[in-house]
């Protein structure tokens, strides 16, 4: 709090504040001001889009880890499952399935596109790692019964 008729030495201090601000330190100071803010104009230039796309990598993976756990939410967000989007919800056809051929061409929503796109891009790899999969359980499997069977005849 500051009382002006308490202190005598306003005056004084005044004066002083003016000596060092007219001493060219404000030009210093609004330099210094000055080359803090262009740095970070050039970090943020810099360093931006990697910060965004690091950003978009960690929520992707925690959306995709949430899909591979379970979360039938965020399955039904990806694969826009659980809106009925294979039938029409509007208009005089209200009910009838989407599939049309237009112009000899299947008519498919995104939705379709999307969940027939990832399995046909990736069915070998999908199959393959599957397949690894259930040979290491059937081999880890094998490994430990015929384990336990030889501790049984040991004993």
């Amino acid at each position: 709090m500051h009382i002006q008729d308490l202190r005598e030495d306003d005056i004084v201090s005044e004066k002083v504040a003016q000596e060092f601000l007219s001493q060219g330190r404000k030009k210093e100071i609004t330099s210094a001001i000055e080359s803090i803010i262009s740095d970070e104009f050039y970090n943020l230039e810099e360093y931006a889009s990697s910060h965004i796309s690091d950003v978009a990598k960690t929520r992707a993976e925690a959306f995709l880890k949430r899909v591979l756990q379970g979360d039938k939410d965020a399955a039904a967000a990806l694969f826009g499952a659980g809106d009925e989007h294979r039938y029409r919800q509007l208009g005089y056809d209200k009910g009838k399935p989407w599939a049309n051929l237009i112009h000899g061409s299947l008519f498919e929503t995104e939705q379709m596109k999307l969940r027939r796109d990832l399995v046909e891009a990736h069915v070998d790899l999908l199959r393959d790692e599957r397949i690894r999969d259930l040979e290491s359980t059937v081999e880890g499997l094998t490994q430990q019964i015929r384990s336990l069977e030889k501790q049984l005849y040991e004993r």
